[in-house]
């Protein structure tokens, strides 16, 4: 929570901080738990930019010094060299002189405006009118922040009383929310969970806000004995967050709980480990094996489609045929589909956390840590050429790039089709020396197209540079890598268990 103010302190946008959270999370690299926190201390560090326009922007006369400020400011900036320390500390001098002299005009325009018109019409509505009123302007202009800093003007030229501010702040609250709402559309089931707690701790907070304002302003003038309304406003914004943060943070944990089942993680099924139970090691050893196959199938039908290939011949088997009907009948997102993966890889590690802790003898433990390794690498090899995907698209955007795209495609594509066909085999008796062929191949594609990736940047027709281009290279490398060593693993568990049967036998 202390990360979450701080950020948004420094950021001074709670927006922002609310959609690195959800990137973030959506890929894997912040729990969901942690994550409500951060968001919950984001919406109480936002309310800091209340106080400091308020202390800087109205109540100390800055204009004779704005413009020495803006004067100093632009000349260091123009003046330092790029990227240096003095550039940037130049940079937040200059904007702060713009932020003050932005504040100066819109002073002077709101003094000019309530010359001609009447504060009488902004009191005779419901307070649920200036609610809605910080709503929708809030989405509109996608800043809490902004929608602060209007507010405060029309306070200072006595165009609003103190109860309506009050409104549209609450409203302003709610509003910054459209922002990660809409990044998340198409995002991952964890970044939507994000998205809807930011959504359901806001509603909740301006609901009650809105409900005790009369209240809460009273305990703000009366009780804390705060006299001028301006900073009346900025104190009632942070304490109703402040509420809000007590009273969310006991129920963390059931809220985690209850979020986790909204937009449940499309999975490819699972019912081998459901139906399976630990206490036959053999028969669990079995089950585990069968996920893993899947999970390597999966895994070469995500990056097919990284890569957008064609695939009519590499999915005839009858097992990458059955996990890509499977997949289709749901439409899964790219995104989604690695999320699948990563949630199979998850629900494999738990149920072999369980058999470990049954008896199981040396060989048994040393066909679980082969299959562990497949799984591993499986993932790997997914999470490898999604980190070059967007380089992928900048690629296919390219001119005169469709030459390389379909060299990248057709050489991946023979890998991926002699690995299918092992794993379509039930038994397949095969050893380190077939495998050590698969990888030379793999290298051998790798060089070819890092002199085709050199001759394609010394061509002049693209924009991307020739490291950008290497290391979709070094990714696809490591990825088909990644999942010829997933399978070596499936073979060498096999290999295991062949040899624990014939001893079983004799």
């Amino acid at each position: 929570m202390v990360i979450g103010t701080l950020s948004t302190a420094f950021l001074q946008s709670s927006s922002l901080v609310s959609l690195i959270v959800v990137a973030f999370v959506g890929a894997g690299m912040l729990p969901l738990h942690n994550a409500l926190g951060v968001i919950f201390g984001a919406n109480l560090g936002t309310t800091i930019t209340g106080w400091l326009v308020t202390a800087l922007g109205f109540k100390l006369d800055l204009e004779d010094y704005t413009l020495a400020i803006i004067a100093l400011g632009s000349l260091g900036f123009v003046a330092s060299k790029r990227d240096s320390p003095s550039y940037h500390r130049f940079a937040i001098v200059f904007g702060l002189g713009l932020l003050l002299i932005g504040l100066m005009w819109m002073k002077s325009a709101m003094a000019f405006v309530s010359g001609w018109v009447d504060p009488g019409l902004f009191q005779d509505y419901p307070l649920v009118v200036y609610f809605l009123a910080g709503v929708l302007v809030t989405a509109l202009i996608q800043s809490s922040s902004a929608t602060m800093v209007i507010i405060l003007s029309a306070m200072y030229a006595g165009l609003i009383p103190l109860t309506t501010a009050a409104a549209l702040v609450v409203g302003s609250d709610l509003g910054t929310t459209s922002t990660v709402l809409l990044g998340a559309l198409r995002a991952s089931n964890s970044a939507r969970r994000v998205a809807l707690a930011h959504f359901t701790f806001n509603l909740t907070i301006d609901c009650l806000a809105l409900i005790l304002l009369l209240p809460l302003l009273a305990l703000v003038t009366r009780t804390i004995g705060i006299s001028d309304p301006m900073y009346q406003l900025v104190c009632f914004h942070s304490l109703f967050n402040l509420l809000g943060i007590i009273l969310f943070l006991p129920f963390t944990s059931g809220f985690a709980r209850w979020l986790e089942r909204r937009f449940q993680d499309p999975r490819t099924k699972t019912s081998r480990l459901a139906t399976t139970p630990p206490s036959v090691p053999e028969a669990a050893l079995r089950a585990i094996h069968d996920e893993a196959v899947d999970l390597c199938l999966k895994t070469i039908l995500l990056n097919i489609r990284a890569l957008k290939a064609s695939t009519p011949s590499l999915v005839q088997g009858s097992r990458i045929h059955t996990v890509n009907q499977y997949l289709s009948k749901r439409a899964l997102s790219y995104e989604d589909q690695y999320q699948d993966i990563k949630a199979s890889e998850t629900e494999i590690l738990q149920y072999s956390h369980r058999l470990a802790g049954t008896a199981l003898g040396p060989a048994e433990q040393a066909t679980l840590a082969e299959l562990l390794g497949a799984v591993r690498e499986a993932t790997y090899s997914a999470k490898s050429l999604k980190d070059v995907r967007g380089n992928l698209l900048d690629l296919r955007n390219q001119a005169d790039a469709e030459a390389l795209l379909t060299e990248i495609r057709n050489r991946s594509l023979k890998s991926y089709q002699t690995l299918v066909n092992i794993l379509e085999q039930a038994h397949p008796a095969l050893n380190d020396e077939h495998f050590s062929r698969i990888r030379a191949d793999i290298a051998e594609s790798h060089e070819r197209l890092h002199e085709q990736m050199n001759s394609y940047s010394r061509s002049g027709h693209n924009e991307l540079s020739l490291s950008t281009l290497f290391n979709i290279n070094r990714e696809l490398f490591v990825s088909n890598q990644s999942i010829t060593d997933a399978i070596l693993h499936l073979n060498t568990s096999q290999a295991l268990t062949a040899g624990r049967q014939e001893q079983a036998l004799a």
